[in-house]
Protein backbone atom coordinates (compact mmCIF):
# COMPACT_ATOMS: atom_id res chain seq x y z
CA UNK A 1 0.00 0.00 0.00
CA UNK A 2 1.39 3.40 -0.64
CA UNK A 3 2.27 6.14 1.89
CA UNK A 4 0.78 9.13 1.38
CA UNK A 5 4.14 11.24 1.13
CA UNK A 6 4.96 9.26 -2.24
CA UNK A 7 1.75 10.01 -3.74
CA UNK A 8 1.06 13.08 -6.08
CA UNK A 9 -1.68 14.45 -7.90
CA UNK A 10 -1.93 14.99 -11.75
CA UNK A 11 -4.19 15.71 -13.90
CA UNK A 12 -3.86 13.92 -16.76
CA UNK A 13 -3.40 10.48 -14.66
CA UNK A 14 -6.72 11.65 -13.16
CA UNK A 15 -8.54 11.82 -16.47
CA UNK A 16 -7.07 9.37 -17.94
CA UNK A 17 -8.08 6.78 -15.02
CA UNK A 18 -11.51 8.10 -14.59
CA UNK A 19 -12.10 7.35 -18.75
CA UNK A 20 -10.27 3.91 -18.51
CA UNK A 21 -12.89 3.43 -15.87
CA UNK A 22 -15.96 4.20 -18.19
CA UNK A 23 -14.69 2.76 -20.97
CA UNK A 24 -14.08 -0.79 -18.49
CA UNK A 25 -18.18 -0.03 -17.92
CA UNK A 26 -18.99 -0.11 -21.42
CA UNK A 27 -17.17 -3.14 -21.92
CA UNK A 28 -19.39 -4.92 -19.27
CA UNK A 29 -22.98 -3.25 -19.61
CA UNK A 30 -23.02 0.60 -20.54
CA UNK A 31 -23.77 1.46 -23.86
CA UNK A 32 -20.73 3.59 -25.20
CA UNK A 33 -22.85 6.33 -25.96
CA UNK A 34 -23.83 6.92 -22.24
CA UNK A 35 -20.39 7.91 -21.90
CA UNK A 36 -19.75 12.01 -23.23
CA UNK A 37 -16.32 13.62 -23.68
CA UNK A 38 -15.34 16.97 -23.25
CA UNK A 39 -14.25 19.39 -26.42
CA UNK A 40 -10.37 20.09 -26.31
CA UNK A 41 -10.51 23.26 -24.63
CA UNK A 42 -13.00 21.71 -22.04
CA UNK A 43 -17.10 21.72 -21.26
CA UNK A 44 -18.15 25.25 -22.35
CA UNK A 45 -20.50 25.07 -19.30
CA UNK A 46 -17.71 25.04 -17.17
CA UNK A 47 -15.09 27.12 -19.03
CA UNK A 48 -17.75 30.07 -19.82
CA UNK A 49 -19.66 29.75 -16.24
CA UNK A 50 -19.92 32.98 -14.27
CA UNK A 51 -17.21 33.32 -11.57
CA UNK A 52 -19.21 34.79 -9.43
CA UNK A 53 -21.39 31.79 -9.61
CA UNK A 54 -18.69 29.44 -9.63
CA UNK A 55 -17.18 31.18 -6.52
CA UNK A 56 -20.86 30.37 -4.63
CA UNK A 57 -19.59 26.62 -5.69
CA UNK A 58 -16.46 26.82 -3.23
CA UNK A 59 -14.05 24.93 -5.21
CA UNK A 60 -10.70 25.81 -6.36
CA UNK A 61 -9.11 26.82 -10.09
CA UNK A 62 -7.61 22.64 -10.32
CA UNK A 63 -10.84 21.46 -9.37
CA UNK A 64 -12.48 23.67 -11.90
CA UNK A 65 -10.45 22.53 -14.95
CA UNK A 66 -10.27 18.72 -13.96
CA UNK A 67 -14.16 19.11 -14.13
CA UNK A 68 -14.30 20.98 -17.19
CA UNK A 69 -11.90 18.22 -19.12
CA UNK A 70 -13.39 14.96 -17.46
CA UNK A 71 -15.77 12.62 -19.34
CA UNK A 72 -19.46 11.83 -17.86
CA UNK A 73 -21.74 9.59 -18.00
CA UNK A 74 -25.13 10.67 -18.90
CA UNK A 75 -28.79 9.72 -20.41
CA UNK A 76 -28.53 11.50 -23.61
CA UNK A 77 -32.17 13.82 -23.58
CA UNK A 78 -33.06 12.80 -27.33
CA UNK A 79 -33.34 8.76 -26.57
CA UNK A 80 -36.68 7.38 -26.61
CA UNK A 81 -37.65 7.22 -22.85
CA UNK A 82 -34.94 9.28 -21.71
CA UNK A 83 -35.29 10.36 -17.79
CA UNK A 84 -33.76 12.33 -15.13
CA UNK A 85 -31.76 8.86 -14.36
CA UNK A 86 -28.67 8.41 -15.33
CA UNK A 87 -27.17 5.17 -15.19
CA UNK A 88 -25.14 3.61 -12.24
CA UNK A 89 -21.21 2.84 -12.21
CA UNK A 90 -21.44 1.43 -8.34
CA UNK A 91 -24.41 0.22 -6.58
CA UNK A 92 -26.51 3.55 -6.21
CA UNK A 93 -24.46 6.01 -7.15
CA UNK A 94 -24.88 8.00 -10.60
CA UNK A 95 -21.83 10.15 -11.81
CA UNK A 96 -21.92 13.66 -10.66
CA UNK A 97 -21.79 15.13 -13.94
CA UNK A 98 -20.50 18.74 -13.73
CA UNK A 99 -20.98 20.30 -17.03
CA UNK A 100 -24.50 19.80 -16.02
CA UNK A 101 -24.67 20.65 -12.21
CA UNK A 102 -22.48 24.15 -12.93
CA UNK A 103 -25.35 25.41 -14.64
CA UNK A 104 -27.96 25.33 -12.25
CA UNK A 105 -25.98 28.01 -10.19
CA UNK A 106 -27.42 30.13 -12.74
CA UNK A 107 -30.37 32.31 -11.81
CA UNK A 108 -31.20 31.47 -15.50
CA UNK A 109 -32.14 28.08 -14.45
CA UNK A 110 -35.27 29.27 -12.95
CA UNK A 111 -37.18 27.33 -10.40
CA UNK A 112 -34.35 24.76 -10.72
CA UNK A 113 -31.46 26.87 -9.67
CA UNK A 114 -29.61 25.24 -6.89
CA UNK A 115 -26.67 26.72 -4.30
CA UNK A 116 -23.34 26.03 -4.17
CA UNK A 117 -24.44 24.36 -0.63
CA UNK A 118 -26.75 22.28 -2.30
CA UNK A 119 -24.01 20.73 -4.96
CA UNK A 120 -21.91 19.85 -2.19
CA UNK A 121 -24.92 18.38 -0.18
CA UNK A 122 -25.64 16.11 -3.27
CA UNK A 123 -21.90 14.99 -4.44
CA UNK A 124 -20.13 15.34 -0.76
CA UNK A 125 -22.80 13.99 1.83
CA UNK A 126 -21.30 14.76 5.17
CA UNK A 127 -18.40 16.20 3.97
CA UNK A 128 -20.00 18.98 2.59
CA UNK A 129 -19.57 21.67 4.93
CA UNK A 130 -16.37 21.00 5.89
CA UNK A 131 -14.29 19.97 2.74
CA UNK A 132 -11.93 21.92 1.28
CA UNK A 133 -12.05 24.05 -2.03
CA UNK A 134 -9.64 21.13 -3.55
CA UNK A 135 -11.84 18.71 -3.01
CA UNK A 136 -14.90 17.85 -4.94
CA UNK A 137 -17.61 14.58 -5.31
CA UNK A 138 -16.93 12.79 -8.05
CA UNK A 139 -20.59 10.30 -7.65
CA UNK A 140 -23.95 11.30 -6.75
CA UNK A 141 -24.97 8.73 -3.43
CA UNK A 142 -27.68 8.30 -1.55
CA UNK A 143 -25.80 7.26 1.40
CA UNK A 144 -21.62 7.41 0.38
CA UNK A 145 -19.40 10.16 -0.33
CA UNK A 146 -16.10 9.68 -2.73
CA UNK A 147 -14.12 12.85 -3.13
CA UNK A 148 -10.86 13.50 -5.27
CA UNK A 149 -8.32 15.42 -3.87
CA UNK A 150 -6.85 17.34 -6.15
CA UNK A 151 -3.69 18.42 -3.61
CA UNK A 152 -2.81 15.05 -2.12
CA UNK A 153 -3.83 13.09 -5.08
CA UNK A 154 -6.27 10.84 -3.26
CA UNK A 155 -9.90 9.67 -2.93
CA UNK A 156 -11.65 9.44 0.49
CA UNK A 157 -14.61 6.96 0.51
CA UNK A 158 -16.95 7.41 3.15
CA UNK A 159 -18.08 4.19 5.14
CA UNK A 160 -15.79 1.79 2.44
CA UNK A 161 -17.29 -1.72 3.54
CA UNK A 162 -13.63 -3.78 4.51
CA UNK A 163 -14.69 -6.39 2.11
CA UNK A 164 -14.68 -4.29 -1.03
CA UNK A 165 -10.81 -3.98 -0.19
CA UNK A 166 -9.67 -6.99 0.86
CA UNK A 167 -11.48 -8.14 -2.63
CA UNK A 168 -10.24 -5.38 -4.62
CA UNK A 169 -6.78 -5.70 -3.77
CA UNK A 170 -5.75 -2.39 -1.66
CA UNK A 171 -6.45 -1.81 1.72
CA UNK A 172 -5.80 1.63 1.00
CA UNK A 173 -3.50 4.80 2.26
CA UNK A 174 -3.11 3.67 6.26
CA UNK A 175 -1.63 5.57 9.27
CA UNK A 176 -1.98 8.98 8.26
CA UNK A 177 -2.01 11.08 11.27
CA UNK A 178 -4.31 13.81 9.46
CA UNK A 179 -4.94 15.83 13.03
CA UNK A 180 -1.08 16.62 12.99
CA UNK A 181 -1.45 18.32 10.09
CA UNK A 182 -1.84 22.19 11.12
CA UNK A 183 -3.75 23.33 8.01
CA UNK A 184 -5.89 20.16 8.20
CA UNK A 185 -8.74 21.39 10.91
CA UNK A 186 -9.96 18.99 13.47
CA UNK A 187 -13.55 18.30 12.10
CA UNK A 188 -11.94 18.04 8.58
CA UNK A 189 -9.09 15.89 10.05
CA UNK A 190 -12.08 13.91 12.07
CA UNK A 191 -13.85 13.36 8.98
CA UNK A 192 -10.94 12.09 6.77
CA UNK A 193 -9.86 9.77 9.25
CA UNK A 194 -13.30 7.66 9.16
CA UNK A 195 -13.24 7.62 5.06
CA UNK A 196 -10.43 5.30 3.72
CA UNK A 197 -8.32 6.45 1.28
CA UNK A 198 -7.10 5.70 -2.01
CA UNK A 199 -4.45 7.01 -4.58
CA UNK A 200 -6.85 7.71 -7.72
CA UNK A 201 -6.12 5.28 -10.10
CA UNK A 202 -5.79 2.57 -7.40
CA UNK A 203 -9.34 4.13 -6.34
CA UNK A 204 -10.57 2.94 -9.50
CA UNK A 205 -9.18 -0.54 -10.00
CA UNK A 206 -11.09 -0.81 -6.92
CA UNK A 207 -14.23 -0.10 -8.63
CA UNK A 208 -13.20 -2.11 -11.53
CA UNK A 209 -12.58 -5.19 -9.46
CA UNK A 210 -15.81 -5.25 -7.83
CA UNK A 211 -17.10 -5.66 -11.27
CA UNK A 212 -14.63 -8.62 -12.39
CA UNK A 213 -15.23 -10.46 -9.34
CA UNK A 214 -19.40 -10.08 -9.59
CA UNK A 215 -19.61 -8.50 -6.20
CA UNK A 216 -21.48 -5.99 -8.18
CA UNK A 217 -23.72 -7.52 -10.58
CA UNK A 218 -25.47 -5.35 -13.47
CA UNK A 219 -28.68 -6.05 -13.63
CA UNK A 220 -29.72 -3.47 -16.46
CA UNK A 221 -27.30 -1.32 -18.89
CA UNK A 222 -28.72 1.14 -16.00
CA UNK A 223 -28.65 -0.58 -12.63
CA UNK A 224 -25.70 -2.00 -10.40
CA UNK A 225 -26.55 -4.27 -7.40
CA UNK A 226 -24.21 -5.59 -4.73
CA UNK A 227 -23.86 -9.15 -4.94
CA UNK A 228 -23.80 -9.55 -1.15
CA UNK A 229 -27.04 -7.81 -0.08
CA UNK A 230 -29.65 -9.34 1.69
CA UNK A 231 -32.16 -10.80 -0.73
CA UNK A 232 -35.66 -9.74 -0.34
CA UNK A 233 -37.69 -12.29 0.28
CA UNK A 234 -39.03 -12.35 -3.66
CA UNK A 235 -35.33 -12.01 -4.96
CA UNK A 236 -33.77 -15.29 -3.01
CA UNK A 237 -31.18 -16.40 -4.91
CA UNK A 238 -31.74 -13.65 -7.37
CA UNK A 239 -28.11 -12.52 -7.42
CA UNK A 240 -26.75 -15.80 -7.60
CA UNK A 241 -28.50 -16.38 -10.76
CA UNK A 242 -27.29 -13.50 -12.28
CA UNK A 243 -23.54 -14.36 -11.33
CA UNK A 244 -23.98 -17.40 -13.65
CA UNK A 245 -25.63 -15.65 -16.41
CA UNK A 246 -22.57 -13.62 -16.51
CA UNK A 247 -20.28 -16.07 -15.87
CA UNK A 248 -22.08 -18.48 -18.57
CA UNK A 249 -21.30 -15.95 -21.32
CA UNK A 250 -17.80 -15.62 -20.79
CA UNK A 251 -17.31 -13.11 -17.79
CA UNK A 252 -14.68 -11.71 -16.98
CA UNK A 253 -12.84 -12.67 -20.06
CA UNK A 254 -13.13 -9.61 -22.31
CA UNK A 255 -11.86 -11.30 -25.12
CA UNK A 256 -14.64 -13.79 -25.33
CA UNK A 257 -17.59 -11.93 -23.02
CA UNK A 258 -20.66 -11.74 -25.07
CA UNK A 259 -21.91 -7.74 -24.02
CA UNK A 260 -25.50 -7.85 -25.80
CA UNK A 261 -26.35 -11.60 -25.41
CA UNK A 262 -25.44 -11.34 -21.66
CA UNK A 263 -27.85 -8.40 -20.99
CA UNK A 264 -30.56 -10.31 -22.78
CA UNK A 265 -30.66 -12.95 -21.06
CA UNK A 266 -30.37 -11.28 -17.54
CA UNK A 267 -33.25 -10.10 -18.16
CA UNK A 268 -34.74 -12.59 -19.87
CA UNK A 269 -33.67 -14.85 -16.75
CA UNK A 270 -35.33 -12.15 -14.31
CA UNK A 271 -38.57 -12.05 -16.12
CA UNK A 272 -38.97 -15.64 -16.18
CA UNK A 273 -37.71 -16.49 -12.02
CA UNK A 274 -38.18 -12.57 -10.68
CA UNK A 275 -41.30 -11.51 -12.30
CA UNK A 276 -42.25 -9.32 -9.18
CA UNK A 277 -38.84 -7.66 -8.64
CA UNK A 278 -38.82 -4.12 -9.99
CA UNK A 279 -35.19 -5.04 -12.22
CA UNK A 280 -36.67 -5.07 -15.67
CA UNK A 281 -34.99 -2.90 -17.76
CA UNK A 282 -35.03 -2.96 -21.57
CA UNK A 283 -31.62 -3.79 -22.73
CA UNK A 284 -31.57 -2.08 -25.99
CA UNK A 285 -32.80 1.22 -24.50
Amino acid sequence: MPDLEDISYSRGRTIAAVTDYYIFLTRMYLKESHVVYPPADGWPSIVNADPAELRDLGKSDEVLALMAHLPYIRYPSDMVGASEDTPEVTPGSTVADWSDLIPRLSPSHGPRRESGEDLRILTEGRFHDISPPHVFGLFRNRDEAMVLDTELGIVHWQDCHGRIQFRGGSRGIEDVEWDLDDEVPEEEADWRRGAIAFEISDFFKLLKNQFIHLDWIPISPFTVRDGHDRDWPHEEGMMAMLEDVYREHGWADLTVYRKSDCLKAVQKALAEKYPESCCHHNPDA
